[in-house]
């Protein structure tokens, strides 16, 4: 008897400990559910997979214009874009149109950030604000969850790349953000009007002309006014300003001082040819200089870092020639701006088949070149990366 009791108290102890296991061994939370137990992702983590396809399927380094997300509140469609711009440059895979020439062509076309947009008006706006693809969202109440939908269009496909669709949970700050309001609310698709560059539309339908037969350079569009010496857009440094945008920039920007880098500046011993040393020349200087680099087949020279670059959401860095060198020395180093060493810095404007330009910014500023070789293109020096805008 005594035996029955031990062993039917030890079958009771089994069942709770196997039912108390199972208990405690719930599963996993789905990528549909927020440490709460309640139903739906955080917006954040809801960010970081988009982003992640986003950089999946684009190609490296393209351009994103983040264009609306339709919903109830321009407060939470200003949240989702933020926090998409934020993640996207963060993660230095994509780049990000400046949030101020964009804005400025939502106010001319008439349509709100949080107001819903046509696929065909979206690219005309990233076309005209030089992106390779846009991105656009929309917000639908389910009950228990919010639907946040997030696509990104190829402008130069015209294919959908991405269609991420989530469950976005009902959280405090959700629903503290949509009461806020302020949204488009009346459901109308904002269609964009045709804009020509240098000439921006007023919302009515202008007239194409016929085909010119050069096409005029978009001139970039600033809200912001830069000061030589002020940071630029990439967290860089304005070191000169044309006064007002001609063929497609205004002002150049230092790349900031965590970006320098030494490199020699190569060709092996022979000629570049039709470099110059003009402001607005490094572009084009580095452009000839990285297409001889690639063709000759050497690799790790100075205008090749210079071209692979990504810095604050931008590309398109270059090395600048020997008169932009020289404002960099006098508008920023001489003035302690931008973090510059004592040492000599790279142009991008060749002297001969030993030689290039370069500067000292260890204390006179002298800008030299040397036939004997002491400062060859075989040398490594300091390069400080440039853009124009």
């Amino acid at each position: 008897m005594k035996l029955g009791i031990y062993f039917g108290k030890i079958l009771v102890l089994l069942t709770v400990f196997i039912m108390s296991g199972c208990g405690s061994s719930a599963p996993a939370q789905t990528a549909n559910q927020v440490s709460s137990g309640s139903a739906g992702m955080d917006l954040d983590a809801v960010i970081r997979e988009a982003v992640g396809q986003m950089e999946a399927r684009l190609p490296a380094r393209t351009t994103l214009a983040l264009v609306s997300v339709a919903s109830p509140s321009a407060a939470f469609s200003e949240q989702v874009i933020t926090r998409l711009e934020s993640a996207i440059v963060g993660n230095r895979k994509l780049g990000v149109v400046d949030r101020a020439n964009l804005d400025k062509i939502r106010s001319e076309q008439g349509f709100q950030l949080s107001g819903e947009v046509d696929d065909d008006s979206a690219k005309a706006i990233g076309k005209l604000l030089g992106a390779g693809a846009i991105v656009t969202g929309s917000l639908t109440d389910l009950g228990d969850v919010y639907s946040l939908t997030l696509k990104a269009i190829n402008i130069e496909t015209a294919m959908v790349v991405v269609s991420y669709l989530a469950d976005l949970a009902k959280t405090t700050r959700i629903e503290t953000l949509l009461a806020s309001g302020g949204g488009a609310g009346s459901g109308r698709t904002a269609t964009a009007q045709p804009v020509q560059a240098g000439n921006r539309s007023s919302g009515t339908t202008a007239q194409a002309p016929a085909a010119p037969a050069t096409p005029a350079v978009p001139e970039p569009v600033y809200d912001v006014e830069y000061k030589v010496g002020g940071k630029g857009p990439a967290g860089g440094w304005i070191f000169y300003d044309k006064g007002r945008a001609t063929n497609g920039w205004r002002y150049l920007e230092a790349a900031p001082s965590e970006t320098e880098f030494t490199a020699a500046w190569g060709t092996r011993g022979e000629t570049v040819g039709g470099t110059s040393t003009g402001i607005g020349a490094g572009k084009r200087n580095t452009e000839m200089l990285l297409k001889y680099l690639n063709e000759k087949g050497e690799i790790g020279g100075l205008a090749q870092v210079c071209s692979d670059l990504f810095i604050g959401g931008f590309d398109g860095w270059f090395l600048p020639s020997k008169d932009e060198l020289d404002l960099i020395y006098k508008n920023l180093k001489v003035k302690r701006i931008g973090g510059f060493a004592d040492s000599r810095y790279w142009s991008s404007s060749e002297v001969n088949e030993r030689c290039a330009w370069l500067q000292m910014f260890d204390y006179n500023g002298q800008q030299e070149y040397d036939f004997l070789g002491s400062f060859n293109k075989n040398q490594s020096h300091s390069v400080r990366a440039v853009r124009q805008f």
